[in-house]
């Protein structure tokens, strides 16, 4: 389970990950490329209030990820899913 928790935490920078990580918060919030075509932004409300903090950056991100975890893992023994 803790495996498929890392890989969907991981898929939600995969639109994202061709791009520095400057442009990251652009993508996020969705925008009109050069070519005039609408790029969608998350549907992910959380990712959104990040992208909003003009401070957003990459240790933002490892804590979201870290918080998650470690939720899951909380929410896994609560429930005596793992020792």
């Amino acid at each position: 389970m803790l495996h498929l928790l890392i890989e969907f935490t991981d898929k939600i920078n995969i639109r994202a990950s061709d791009y520095r990580f400057e442009d990251k918060v652009k993508y996020y919030n969705g925008f009109v490329n050069s070519r005039g075509q609408e790029k969608q932004g998350t549907i992910i409300t959380e990712i959104k209030e990040l992208a909003k903090n003009k401070d957003y950056t990459e240790s933002d991100i490892e804590n979201r990820k870290t918080s998650i975890i470690a939720g899951f893992i909380d929410y896994l023994k609560e429930n005596d899913l793992v020792n």
